[in-house]
């Protein structure tokens, strides 16, 4: 299984996160793994405060450094919201990713995660967005659309 780790920045602190690459699900809900931990200071994960997605990650890179793939820039808004017995976090994101020869890939993204109760009251709240004009599901990952700002030559400057 493919892994990727992203490390989150924020007033807060810094946040390390493990999702798998594969996605299982059909349409716009779907699953994957996902830890999360303390990224702690540096760039070494063998020095950050042990945690579940920190382990994970030591034991898929053994020894060797890690590398940035991409840096996106975001600016989040986020709300939890009842939908009937569920709680379900909605994340509307405003991404930037600038590609190394100066080019950028700019976008806005609407995020949904069950945090407690049911998946079928997500499944609910999908049907009702894929209803409104303008907004279609993601197909791909904010990471892929990243790697792919870097090989596109038409992204807008």
């Amino acid at each position: 299984m493919g892994l990727a780790a992203r490390i989150r920045t924020s007033p807060g602190g810094r946040r390390l996160t493990l999702k798998s690459l594969a996605r299982r699900g059909a349409g716009a809900v779907h699953r994957r793994l996902e830890l999360e931990g303390d990224a702690g200071a540096g760039d070494d994960p063998r020095v950050w405060p042990p945690s579940d997605a920190r382990d994970r990650l030591l034991d898929t890179v053994g020894g060797d450094p890690l590398t940035a793939l991409a840096t996106l820039r975001q600016r989040r808004l986020q709300r939890d919201v009842a939908v009937g017995s569920s709680v379900v976090e909605l994340s509307l994101d405003e991404v930037e990713v600038a590609a190394q020869d100066g080019r950028t890939d700019r976008w806005t993204e609407l995020e949904c995660e069950l945090r407690s109760g049911d998946e079928a009251d997500l499944a609910v709240l999908g049907a009702i967005l894929a209803g409104r004009p303008g907004l279609e599901p993601a197909t791909t990952s904010k990471l892929d659309r990243a790697l792919a700002t870097d090989r596109n030559p038409f992204t807008e400057r």
